[in-house]
């Protein structure tokens, strides 16, 4: 899956603004420009989700695994505890 993505990350210099920036690249062709402090909290939202994804992938093996669940009720129940962990059920940082 990793290779379906192509992702860069680069320090860059912004000749209009005078300040040091970061250029994220996707897949060749998308670029985004960002000032340091948006940067930074991009790294805390994947930091975030990055754990949040551990946390799904264990809990969801363990309800199918240990507890014996059928994946449906698997589901269901990952739902549940996303929304008590974070407060919705949906993406956490929509921006």
């Amino acid at each position: 899956m990793a290779d379906l993505v192509h992702f860069e990350v680069a320090s860059i210099y912004g000749a209009h603004t005078q300040q040091g920036l970061v250029e994220l690249t996707l897949n060749d062709h998308d670029k985004i420009q960002m000032d340091l402090p948006k940067a930074r909290e991009i790294v805390g939202m994947l930091q975030g989700a990055i754990e949040a994804a551990i946390s799904d992938e264990l809990l969801w093996k363990f309800l199918t695994n240990k507890v014996g669940m059928k994946p449906e009720a698997a589901a269901v129940a990952l739902l549940d505890f996303r929304e008590i962990r974070q407060g919705t059920r949906k993406t956490v940082y929509p921006q």
